[in-house]
């Protein structure tokens, strides 16, 4: 039975068999034809030569990676625990490269905005030397290479014919003595501006009295455009040669300009010889003399200026020559000294003067300038009148005259400190407010006016002790007893 159930399985024909075992999700159909004898011939189990080979090749092919995806892959294997690995250091570099750049940034911003503008109007050779002789001034102190650099920067302007006087050369001879005050080396920063002002003034006295001056500064203050005039002129103009018209105008520029520099170099002199003034009363010389004789100086020559420029009926102040408030503030820095050797009458036309060109200068608008002035001017009146000293500038004023001009001017500076907006200026200002205040103290007390006289210190003292001037605050503590021991 077995045998005859093993021979009915094999005559089952191939198509049918391979028609049970078809896949259950094929879409297709196997065909119920015979196999060709050709396919039959070969065996079963094999695959065509070509599919085989097929298989083979795309099983073990490679293709290599280009630079760019080695360096992606890279950075991304080595990003993976970078973190990890590095919890501290990594935060830490990552703020130093930061902080690098900022500094960095800042330095070149700096460089382009403030250092480098400095040395655009000089030539490369000369703004070389200048940045050496800067460094060994402002940076790291060393006179001696500094006084090098600019000697040598002084020296190249010279070959490059560079104008001796314009505000660049001028400017390195000043900074030649910045550097030696700088260093200590008062005497040799004296001497060397001593030789700079003299030079200078030398300079400039020689030019004001040449015709080219005069037409410089005629052209300089009244230079007239072409007319536009309807004329006979105006209709026909009359031809000039280009070349003679450029030339002539070269001309009349390097006139202006030679004026220009005259009256800048002028006003440096002017600058000179107050800072001679005060390197001579520093600690290193404290020669009141040569102080005094160089202020002197700077007022005669801003006064005579003055004169000069009213006569040729030129601005007396601003432009290149110096503003009312320079000119004022030189009278005042001598009526100071004056004021400090008690010579008082000296002081005060000073002040008075000093007090009308920088109140011209600020159009009457109150400034801390002016409540110093009006105090110094009540000072210099008030105590010579308290004291029973008559005003020498003028003898006809009497005693109690005296008295109520001072107090006139005190309170006026304290009204006028009033009305000062704040600004870096207001120590200046509240301390000469204080001592008006005393001023104004001790002339209630000549006027036998205790009470008032004791508001107006406990005021004083109130201000000096907000500015911390604690021996002006025992001065008026003084007062104060004194007054009270008086009252009992």
């Amino acid at each position: 039975m077995l045998g005859a159930a093993s021979r009915r399985a094999v005559a089952i024909p191939r198509t049918l068999a391979h028609r049970h075992h078809q896949h259950a999700f094929s879409s297709s159909s196997f065909s119920t034809r015979t196999i060709p004898s050709i396919l039959r011939s070969r065996p079963t189990g094999a695959a065509p030569t070509s599919l085989l080979r097929t298989v083979q090749a795309t099983t073990i092919q490679t293709r290599p990676l280009s630079f760019a995806q080695k360096m992606k892959r890279g950075y991304q294997e080595a990003s993976r625990g970078i973190w990890r690995n590095n919890p501290i250091l990594l935060p830490l570099a990552l703020l130093s490269v930061a902080t690098a750049t900022a500094i960095f940034s800042y330095i070149a911003y700096k460089e382009a905005t403030e250092v480098g503008p400095q040395y655009h109007k000089f030539p490369p050779p000369v703004a070389e030397r200048l940045r050496t002789a800067i460094y060994y001034t402002d940076v790291k102190l060393n006179p001696v290479k500094a006084i090098d650099a600019y000697s040598e920067a002084i020296k190249l302007a010279a070959e490059l014919q560079m104008h001796p006087y314009s505000d660049e050369v001028m400017g390195i001879r000043l900074q030649v003595t910045k550097c030696l005050e700088m260093a200590g080396l008062v005497p040799a920063a004296i001497q060397v501006l001593e030789k700079t002002r003299a030079d200078a003034y030398h300079w400039v006295k020689t030019n004001m009295e040449t015709e080219a001056f005069k037409r410089g500064e005629s052209d300089y203050f009244f230079a007239r455009g072409p007319s536009t005039e309807k004329g006979e002129l105006a209709a026909e103009p009359m031809k000039v040669d280009p070349a003679i018209a450029e030339s002539y105008e070269k001309m009349k520029q390097a006139e202006i300009y030679e004026y220009e520099q005259v009256e800048k170099t002028l006003a440096k002199v002017v600058g000179m010889s107050v800072k001679l003034a005060e390197l001579y009363k520093s600690d290193y010389v404290q020669d009141d003399k040569k102080a005094e004789e160089a202020l002197e100086f700077a007022v005669q020559l801003s006064l005579g200026e003055v004169q000069r420029r009213h006569q040729a009926k030129v601005p007396i102040g601003g432009g290149n020559w110096l503003t009312l408030t320079e000119i004022g503030t030189a009278l005042s820095e001598l009526g100071q000294h004056y004021a400090s050797k008690g010579k008082l009458d000296l002081s005060l036309p000073l002040y008075l003067r000093a007090f009308d060109l920088i109140n011209a200068n600020e159009g009457g608008v109150p400034s801390c300038k002016q409540v110093t002035l009006m105090y110094n001017i009540s000072g210099c009146i008030g105590y010579p009148a308290l004291d029973g000293v008559a005003p020498s500038s003028d003898p006809g004023v009497s005693r109690a005259e005296a008295i109520e001009a001072a107090r006139k001017w005190a309170q006026g500076a304290i009204e006028r400190a009033e009305k000062v907006e704040p600004s870096e200026d207001s120590a200046e200002c509240d301390h000469s407010c204080a001592s008006a205040k005393v001023m104004l103290g001790q002339l209630a007390v000549f006027h036998n006016k205790p009470e008032e006289a004791l508001k107006y210190y406990y005021e004083a003292k109130d201000l000096y002790n907000r500015l911390e001037l604690s021996s002006d605050a025992e001065d008026v503590s003084r007062l104060i007893k004194d007054l009270e021991k008086k009252k009992k």
